[in-house]
């Protein structure tokens, strides 16, 4: 299969501060997305593993010593437009320049600290439960989009309230499942499930050096869940060794665009056929 024809857009579902507690959580719409695809609950971030840094890395593919997202997040600044290492959506927009993508967060920062301003992307930050709505809008809407991001907050919200990978995050993980359920439902009324690459992944994880934080290098904070179908995407592969950074040599593989020379990500051994 040229899995670059069949692919027509990558998606990528990103749930902040879940970790690989969504293996402890109750996910019937995630574990039904990715049948006949495959995923880990061994996945790594990057360190410090924080959004800023793990957010930065997933969307450049480099770690944050080169993304530098956090600096700019920190600073309430722009990621200048052509900086060091080009986010995902750059790289798209640089091959596909009139079709349109869309990054939706609950987290603001990441809209300008980890993507640059560009042309032709909708960026839009709301609390969780506004977001899904706004963006099955934009999935009918704009059915030409070849990237659509997202990032729910909720989970590392409760995890700093509750604490990780507590009762009361795993309610919030099952909760973020139900909305992952309707975007995907905006997608199969669109009929793009069978020609999309979809991701599921989180950012980081949390309650290993502080039960209520995250940030260290300890493995309850370094260990993330990821998962990918779509065509051309291998059932059930024992997927050893990912990091958060190869998500953005799948999706560029999955668009048909090469791997950057001198870069980090990767793509997961015998995770396409």
């Amino acid at each position: 299969m040229n899995t670059a024809q069949a692919i027509q857009r990558v998606i990528i579902l990103g749930i902040d501060g879940a970790g690989a507690y969504m293996k402890e959580a109750d996910t019937p719409h995630i574990d039904a997305l990715l049948q006949g695809g495959s995923s880990t609950y061994g996945a790594q971030t990057v360190y410090p593993s924080n959004s800023g840094e793990c957010w930065g890395s997933l969307l450049h593919g480099v770690g944050p010593e080169k993304h530098k997202a956090q600096a700019y997040i920190q600073n309430n600044a722009q990621m200048p437009a052509d900086p060091a290492s080009a986010s995902l959506f750059r790289r798209v927009k640089a091959a596909y320049p009139n079709s349109p993508m869309g990054a939706f967060v609950c987290w603001a920062p990441i809209l300008t600290g980890a993507i640059e301003e560009l042309d032709g992307v909708v960026k839009h930050a709301a609390p969780d439960a506004d977001l899904v709505p706004v963006i099955g809008a934009f999935i009918r809407e704009q059915p030409a989009f070849r990237l659509l991001f997202v990032q729910l907050d909720d989970v590392d919200a409760a995890g700093h309230k509750h604490g990780f990978g507590t009762a009361g995050q795993l309610q919030a993980i099952t909760r973020a499942d139900a909305q992952i359920g309707e975007i995907v439902r905006a997608l199969a009324a669109a009929a793009m499930l069978d020609d999309s690459l979809i991701v599921v992944t989180t950012d980081h994880g949390g309650g290993g050096a502080r039960t209520h934080d995250h940030g260290s290098d300890h493995p309850k904070d370094m260990t993330i869940f990821w998962g990918c179908r779509g065509p051309g995407v291998a059932a059930g592969a024992e997927l050893d060794g990912v990091s958060i950074r190869d998500t953005a040599a799948v999706a560029l593989h999955a668009l048909g665009l090469p791997l950057p020379e001198g870069g980090e990500a990767k793509l997961p051994e015998g995770l396409f056929l």
